[in-house]
């Protein structure tokens, strides 16, 4: 599919169309001829008119549906250029969107994150705020501002309607309301980034607790190499999963211990490096031995980490005792078998709670902050608001005050792009993929 926006379209119609075809109806596709400016034609395509301003882009938009060949497309594109159009840049159609008032920033954004999404869930949060969600949850905290600043600036101007100590109370309760809900939706970013960009979870544990079996359940298929011999695995190997819509790198690393040589040394640094860096780390004990040196030296890094404690080989007898400091500690612990399957379903749910809560709490939450500049935003106005508070509660003339709100109020302009400048803009778009 070729999208052309702009006009006027007339002129590339009229030399690659049969006048039979024309005028074009809006909105319903027509099969036609597509013609070079000899009237060879090309190909036989669907060509629809999207006539401004009901249009993705909110002016003439034509998209012409042709056969995928790569002669046929770039013979139909080079028509296209011929008869006066240019290729677009990267978020060209978007960024005109955004700029004819069709899509706020936000929702231009939510296009690229829709378009980037790897998993169902990622895909609907995208959506919901592709259809404005977030701009709606920000619009009356803007509107409950600007008629506190409304109030605040009436008093400035006009000296004789002072505001009482009462009513300053009550403004200042407005503000407070304010900030607490954009706190409240700057937290939903913990959950918000890892939806958008994914969770780095970590298998360690010892060396033949049967790491790589979980890693090979977890993913449904044997990636990693499974033997009976301590240390078979060496390196990091890494695959992603879609755990119950969270998009998932899984590390598979090596058993930390002794190393026996310097390739099994190397691996063992590896695995305590990406353990540092882990979203959540796997824990997993061989449940069939005692709790020995290796595990406790492993439990000592682990332990500052998000972790969920897995008790391996459920289906053999159970030998481990769980030291005190695990089995009466904060610790999610559950027990599964990598071999028969016992207990998986109950380990993937105890993941997705350890890194997200909830399930439906997190069904119920309709608005996620899952974009940095957003959440940066919302934290400078909170900042902006907090300091404002603060002198307009020691009694400060309102225009200190004021002027925090207003920067308050600009912040989160700068979200739905009612305030933004050329550079922020070309940065975001620069992103997107040619022809959105």
């Amino acid at each position: 599919m070729i999208r052309v926006s702009g006009g006027p379209l007339e002129a590339l119609l009229a030399t690659a169309i049969p006048p039979k075809a024309l005028p074009l109806p809006a909105r319903s596709p027509v099969l036609t001829e597509f013609c070079d400016l000899q009237g060879v034609p090309l190909d036989h395509v669907l060509i629809t008119w999207y006539p401004s301003p009901d249009s993705y882009t909110g002016e003439d938009v034509i998209e012409i549906s042709c056969h995928g060949s790569p002669a046929v497309v770039t013979a139909i594109l080079d028509q296209i250029v011929l008869a006066g159009a240019r290729l677009a840049e990267p978020g060209e159609f978007t960024r005109r969107a955004f700029l004819n008032g069709k899509l706020d920033l936000a929702q231009a954004e939510a296009v690229r994150d829709l378009i980037e999404s790897h998993t169902i869930f990622q895909a609907r949060i995208a959506n919901q705020q592709l259809e404005g969600q977030l701009s709606q949850q920000l619009h009356p905290l803007k509107e409950q501002l600007v008629d506190v600043l409304s109030h605040m600036e009436t008093s400035l101007e006009f000296v004789e309607d002072e505001v009482a100590p009462a009513a300053r109370e009550e403004l200042l309760a407005r503000l407070r309301n304010v900030e607490g809900q954009l706190k409240a939706l700057e937290d939903t970013f913990q959950i918000g980034r890892l939806v958008r960009d994914g969770v780095e979870a970590v298998i360690s544990g010892a060396p033949n607790s049967g790491k790589s079996s979980i890693f090979n359940a977890l993913l449904g298929s044997s990636r990693a190499l499974v033997t009976s011999t301590a240390g078979t695995t060496r390196d990091v190997i890494s695959e992603h999963i879609d755990l119950k819509g969270l998009p998932m790198r899984l590390l598979d690393t090596a058993g930390i211990r002794s190393a026996a040589d310097e390739v099994e040394e190397l691996g063992i640094e590896k695995a305590r490096g990406h353990l540092k860096e882990a979203d959540i780390v796997l824990f997993v004990l061989d449940q069939n031995i005692e709790f020995g040196a290796f595990e406790k030296e492993i439990w000592i890094e682990v332990k500052g980490r998000p972790h969920i404690v897995v008790l391996n080989k459920n289906d053999l007898p159970l030998r481990m005792k769980l030291p005190d400091f695990i089995a009466q500690g904060p610790s999610d612990i559950v027990s599964v078998s990598a071999l028969t399957g016992a207990g998986m379903e109950e380990l993937r749910a105890a993941i997705w709670g350890a890194i997200a809560g909830s399930k439906d709490s997190v069904e119920r939450d309709r608005v996620f902050l899952t974009n940095l500049r957003h959440r940066d935003l919302i934290r400078r106005a909170r900042q902006f608001l907090k300091q404002g508070m603060e002198s307009y509660a020691d009694g400060m003339s309102e225009e200190y005050p004021i002027y925090d709100f207003r920067r308050a109020l600009t912040a989160l302009g700068a979200i739905t792009g009612e305030v933004s400048v050329d550079d922020i803009l070309d940065r975001i778009f620069a992103t997107f993929c040619i022809g959105k």
